[in-house]
């Protein structure tokens, strides 16, 4: 056996204890030929990317997204006398099958209006994911909320 297909044949046995641990699916017996190919496929269901040749996208669009939060924002009530403003920047995974994943605050301005930023993105719906070299993929994605009394 040459040394690349028994790094291919360590790296694949590696994989497969690990969905075993994680209680998924493997196949067992896999064609040599196609070892390079299960690896990609195996690689993009991991790999979480920040820029793709295709970047997922809110349905409709970035005006859309803006009209969603606007229409939902509910400034927290108790922050109306201390009138505390803001931009809460939110960081999430976009998965391959477009629901958004691993959605956090990355700056906050105050906890309840982390909250409310938080409650919006988990009530947006499933996005275009994105894609990279035809395939769809996980990527990072980052938006702003801002929070201004009028």
């Amino acid at each position: 056996m040459n040394k690349k297909l028994m790094m291919k044949t360590v790296i694949l046995l590696m994989m497969a204890v690990g969905d075993i641990a994680c209680a998924q699916s493997v196949p067992l017996i896999i064609d040599p030929d196609k070892v390079d190919e299960y690896l990609a496929e195996r690689r993009d269901t991991i790999n979480v990317y920040d820029v793709v040749e295709q970047m997922p996208s809110f349905p409709g669009g970035f005006q859309k997204m803006q009209e969603f939060i606007e229409i939902n924002l509910r400034y927290p009530k108790e922050l109306e006398e201390t009138c505390v403003q803001g931009r809460v920047i939110i960081a999430f995974i976009v998965e391959r099958n477009g629901k958004l994943s691993n959605i956090r605050v990355v700056k906050s301005v105050h906890p309840a209006l982390d909250k409310e930023a938080l409650r919006i993105v988990n009530l947006m719906p499933e996005w275009i994911p994105g894609r990279q070299n035809g395939k769809k993929v996980r990527v990072k994605y980052i938006i702003p909320i801002t929070f201004r009394l009028k």
